[in-house]
């Protein structure tokens, strides 16, 4: 039954209904989906603090910042299918007159969203979608509703929705009740709270979206079912009026602004700056490729310095040519490169500069992609049906249908090793910056200075390689975050690594990589592995490079570095010497996802398995998440309950003109605890291949004449 009365809230709630009703069944000729969706102050789809029905772009990432009273929320959503979202938000809730990076809020909360579209908007039928807000955890935003929404007549969007949690604490809203709620908290966090999914009061909340005739400028109102109770506990927000009004101001596809009036006393303010991965970002300041020859040129001189030739304009694509061999009519090269983000270019490139020197009776060509030396995939074609059909406007497609890719032999024989010294030695010095976030005490502490690195190649598949690090300016001396849980401490005194501030060394190693058959690789990586480990690391990986499926195998014979990160040791009690996993990789297919199971022993000794799940876009793009449960209890594991987060790569091509194939790699972990930790190891062999499967390759392929 409904609590008190509505007043003016059911006058409003009315209204809505009746004009929900109305346009709900409008005919088709006044039918668009023109206007977008809106963001609410969560970083979803939304009004002003309600949500609303529908999705963003697929593969859409967006970091969203909001603050009105006593809240300020940051967000950050991934559109994961075209269905299906999640979001991973930090907020802080508490005095508002205390600026955030001071630790003003009262309470800094972690919470995971989770939204499913089980409905997409036609000519009849409106957006419908199922949400779980703040389903992890303390529970301090929780809440599931059900909600539509529908476009009408271009520029109109209404939404109606039921809210549970959260989203029915304003009593005036209650329309039912599903049964009794479990409003507890746990002091671990962490833990799925299912025993409270869709129980306790029901109220309705809703709303209107109007996209004005100025098309970056949106204006919207919304009825609240939120009494913000747990945000007035902790700060002299006052309850006054559910009705909340806002605009929102597209500056670009990118990047919006929004500004509202909420609870009738509080001004708040948004923005969020979007990213799509889909998107192919062109990189219009590299230098044009070759033409394609259906001749060798001067193929009468043409001797056997054409591969001298084929080698320096190779260097000055930025491809290295490795060795070379003949057989029959086939000319083969071995090429490895480091500049292009996707390898089809590299080959592409290969292939067209290859057409300019190689002798006429070679008919065939192939070219092995190599990694450290070690060859991975080859991929064959005719020059002949390569230049029949070179100048056609589907040139990419009808190539990967005469191109042959298999894998990689262990070993070329006869081959012409074609090697330069001075390429045996690379460095490279570049600012770093680490952060440490979700402290208790501070949300944000920062590191940055220079960091140099090392890499000495003795032989292929040999090296000697190092990183050595300075800090300039930190505030990780400043963490007071305490060590909690019963295993081992092997990651929680990570704090007084990170306060050690002078130089220190953050790996050095001797690293191996070999082929025990065409299928088959191998790694043996020895020395300081990382900040906090050194020792010896071995893994073994069968990779069928024409398979989607992968089987490997690592042990590891660890000991703990001294905090001052240079060449001294330390014991943790309880720790054993050994870890290591076996592992599963599987790439699906289904949106560009892969899959990773591992099954061992971790740092603490514990037992268990960790499943890591990515969405891998061809252009460098990643999004993925990991949670790993082992047979330490939550108690054991402390805050947290289990080892779970969220990781993100960003393209550096994405941003500048130019290839390259570096990027901005982010791992964001709530809790840092001792159960299910792995080493950290470089070089790790499914890292190294990649981008050379021979369905990678095919996803890129649209690339290769580039």
């Amino acid at each position: 039954m409904p609590k008190g009365n509505f007043g003016l809230s059911k006058l409003f709630l009315g209204f809505f209904l009746s004009l929900f009703v109305n346009f709900l069944f409008i005919s088709s000729k006044a039918f668009s989906l023109e206007i977008q969706n809106s963001i609410n102050s969560f970083g979803v789809p939304g009004i002003i603090d309600m949500p609303t029905a529908g999705s963003f772009k697929d593969g859409e990432l967006g970091f969203t910042t909001s603050k009105h009273g006593p809240n300020l929320r940051n967000t950050l959503t991934f559109q994961a299918l075209p269905r299906i979202s999640g979001a991973f938000r930090y907020s802080g809730v508490g005095d508002k007159e205390v600026f955030f990076i001071k630790s003003g809020y009262a309470n800094w909360d972690r919470s995971f969203d989770l939204r499913v579209d089980i409905l997409k908007q036609n000519k009849i039928l409106p957006d419908l979608t199922l949400g779980l807000q703040d389903f992890i955890g303390t529970g301090f935003y929780s809440g599931e509703y059900l909600v539509a929404s529908k476009t009408i007549l271009n520029n109109f969007r209404f939404t109606l929705g039921l809210g549970w949690g959260r989203l029915s604490s304003r009593s005036k809203n209650v329309i039912a009740n599903t049964g009794d709620r479990d409003t507890s908290t746990s002091s671990l966090g962490g833990t799925l709270n299912y025993n409270r999914f869709f129980k306790g009061d029901v109220a309705s909340f809703g709303g209107f979206e109007y996209q004005t005739s100025f098309r970056k400028l949106k204006l919207k109102a919304e009825l609240s079912s939120d009494d913000y109770s747990k945000d007035r506990s902790l700060s002299t927000f006052l309850l006054n009026d559910p009705l909340n009004y806002g605009a929102e101001y597209h500056l670009n596809e990118a990047v919006n602004i929004s500004a509202y009036y909420v609870n009738q006393n509080e001004i708040g303010m948004m923005l969020k700056i979007s990213a799509d991965p889909n998107t192919d970002p062109g990189n219009y300041m590299e230098p044009v490729p070759q033409p394609f020859y259906s001749f060798p040129i001067n193929q009468k001189e043409m001797g056997k310095n054409y591969l001298l030739e084929i080698k320096d304009i190779l260097d000055e694509e930025k491809i290295s040519l490795i060795s070379s061999s003949q057989n029959n009519k086939t000319q083969t090269i071995v090429i490895e490169q480091s500049h292009y983000s996707t390898q089809t270019q590299a080959l592409g490139r290969t292939l067209r500069i290859m057409s300019r020197f190689v002798p006429i009776e070679y008919e065939t060509f192939t070219v092995v992609l190599s990694e450290y030396g070690i060859p991975v995939v080859e991929v064959t074609v005719n020059r002949n049906e390569v230049a029949s059909i070179i100048d056609a406007p589907n040139a990419e497609l009808l190539t990967s249908k005469i191109a042959t890719i298999s894998s990689a032999k262990k070993l070329y024989s006869n081959s012409n090793k074609i090697t330069k010294k001075k390429q045996s030695f690379e460095w490279s010095l570049y600012p770093y910056y680490r952060v440490h976030l979700f402290d208790p005490n501070r949300p944000f502490y920062y590191d940055i200075g220079p960091r140099l690195k090392l890499n000495y190649t003795l032989k292929p598949g040999l090296s000697l390689s190092g990183s050595f690090e300075k800090s300039f300016v930190s505030t990780f001396n400043e963490i007071k975050r305490g060590i909690k849980g019963g295993l081992p401490k092997v990651r929680t005194q990570l704090k007084d690594y990170l306060n050690e501030l002078d130089t220190r060394i953050g790996y050095l190693t001797a690293n191996s990589l070999f082929k025990f058959s065409n299928n088959t690789f191998g790694r043996i990586t020895l020395g300081y592995l990382e900040p906090m480990y050194a020792g010896i690391s071995t893994e073994i990986l069968y990779s069928p490079i024409t398979k989607k499926h992968s089987f490997g195998a690592e042990i590891n014979y660890v000991k703990p570095r001294e905090f001052r990160q240079m060449f001294g040791f330390r014991e943790i009690a309880g720790m054993p010497s050994i870890n290591g996993h076996l592992s599963s990789y599987w790439d699906t297919g289904y949106y560009y996802y892969k899959s990773q199971i591992d099954v061992g022993k971790y740092l603490a000794g514990d037992l268990g398995t960790t499943l890591t799940l990515t969405r891998d876009f061809p252009n460098g793009w990643k999004v993925g998440g990991f949670f790993t449960l082992t047979d330490a209890s939550f108690d054991d594991f402390g805050e947290g309950s289990f080892d779970k987060g969220i990781f993100m790569r960003i393209p550096f091509n994405s941003i500048i003109p130019y290839e390259t194939t570096g990027g901005l790699y982010e791992k964001i972990k709530p809790i840092q605890g001792d159960g299910g930790a792995k080493l950290d190891v470089p070089f790790r062999l499914i890292d190294l291949l990649n981008d050379n499967t021979k369905y990678r390759l095919n996803q890129n392929w649209a690339k290769i004449w580039r």
